[in-house]
């Protein structure tokens, strides 16, 4: 990143500094290459930083004049394409261990979204993960400035990724982000400077694309969604490159789950079906289970009940023929699928508040203290349903224990659920309006 520490809330933004391009150079472009009406067009470009999603013919357009084949536009939902122009190699090249490196090192500068945040430098991130070594933080530090990769650093920093798991279920995202990308810019020293054999570097490559899962995963959870689909895209590279299926198939369920939280449930479908191709038949009952519950939501987004509950049924039955020793170890947190947060979620967007209460109220009482950020997720879905049936009192206690919860967690994505619910209370309601004020008081 440069001197000045310039952060871009979107993607075309990014692209139009790199170019020097207006908001009029981009309409200019897109009316001469297409023929579009572009008679507002500064403003309807800056809705397009907004979030409003281009017409195809724009979008061909402005990838026709930066070199980027329509075939990746088609296969990529705006903006992911726009992030192969800048920092990482176009996704249709070849997957080997070198270009999976230059993709790794290209996101380590993913500041591409609306909430801004600042990155470590390499040498800094290599002094402050080896603080936390198990092994001595010289051993760390030669290994990444050209000495050797051993297994005891490739040890350590598997057991830092399983570290941060955890600490991410306690304390959320937004935290938890800057230490992954730590971690990752560690990786990418040990990749680039150190001296390791083909077995090492097969897994230095697969704790990469876990790091690169659970960064995405970070910034997903924190808002920022340019970020996550840069970290997602490396990471479904340098998984494939070090042979890492099962952790490109988690890949893609979180691409998946980010779709369906912006109400695009048939692109979500895509996804999931893409990973469960990847895992085959044969892969561990939880990881099916796992896909299969998030495809209820993804169902729900789709407005589609029948195949909702149907594939609630089969996830349940992949979780009640479960064999734990077949488990990938990121897979811990998993639970009865019908319990779990994301199928709550479906049955509200359905209209089974009912049902919605129900499960999400046994899932939430499952959960330990060790998963603060999913019990304000469970109990702001509550709060959601009970007020869909009609049931303020009610809903407004919920709501209420996930507001006290709130202060120990750092994640926007929980608070953003708590705040939607605030909005759908009836004004001019003095508990509603006591929760609101509450609810703003609160750090953030």
């Amino acid at each position: 990143m440069g001197g000045d520490r310039n952060l871009f809330h979107h993607p075309l933004t990014y692209l139009r500094h790199q170019r020097g391009w207006t908001l009029a150079d981009v309409a200019e472009l897109v009316r001469r290459r297409s023929g579009l009406n572009m008679a507002t067009h500064r403003q309807k470009i800056h809705r397009w930083e907004r979030g409003t999603v281009p017409e195809l013919d724009a979008q061909f357009a402005i990838a026709e004049e930066v070199g980027v084949d329509p075939n990746t536009v088609l296969a990529l939902p705006w903006p992911s394409w726009l992030l192969t122009v800048h920092g990482t190699e176009p996704l249709h090249e070849v997957w080997t261990a070198s270009t999976a490196k230059l993709t790794l090192t290209g996101c380590l500068d993913a500041n591409t979204d609306r909430r801004a945040f600042s990155l470590i430098a390499g040498d800094d991130a290599a002094r402050l993960a080896s603080a936390w070594a198990a092994v001595p933080a010289q051993k760390i530090s030669h290994a990444a400035n050209g000495g050797t990769v051993d297994t005891d650093v490739t040890n350590w920093v598997e057991c830092r990724t399983r570290q941060l798991w955890h600490l991410d279920d306690l304390v959320g995202g937004d935290y938890c982000l800057n230490l992954a990308q730590a971690d990752l810019q560690l990786v990418a020293r040990l990749l680039h400077r150190g001296r390791y054999r083909a077995s090492v570097e097969q897994r230095l490559l697969g704790l990469a694309g876990e790091l690169l899962r659970f960064a995405g995963w970070c910034a997903f959870d924190s808002g920022r969604q340019a970020a996550a689909d840069r970290y997602w895209h490396a990471g479904l590279r340098t998984s494939a490159t070090g042979s890492d299926t099962l952790t490109g198939a988690y890949i893609l369920s979180l691409m998946a789950m980010q779709h369906t939280y912006a109400g695009d449930g048939r692109a979500a479908l895509n996804l999931l079906h893409t990973a469960r191709q990847r895992i085959g038949a044969g892969a561990s009952r939880t990881v099916h289970a796992m896909l299969d519950a998030w495809q209820v939501r993804a169902h729900a987004a789709a407005g589609e009940q029948r195949q909702a509950i149907e594939t609630l049924f089969r996830a349940d039955d992949h979780w009640g023929r479960r064999n734990p020793d077949d488990d990938p170890p990121w897979i811990y947190w998993m639970r009865q699928p019908s319990h779990t947060i994301e199928v709550g979620l479906g049955f509200v967007r359905l209209g089974r508040s009912d049902i919605a209460v129900r499960l999400l109220e046994q899932g939430v009482a499952e959960r330990g203290g060790d998963y603060t950020r999913d019990a304000v997720l469970g109990l702001a879905a509550v709060a959601a349903a009970e007020l869909d049936q009609g049931d303020l009192g009610s809903a407004l206690d919920t709501a209420r224990r996930a507001a006290d919860l709130l202060p120990g967690v750092e994640s926007s994505r929980a608070a953003d659920q708590l705040r939607a619910f605030a909005g759908k209370l009836p004004d001019r309601e003095p508990a509603a309006e006591e929760f609101r004020t509450h609810l703003e008081s609160l750090p953030t």
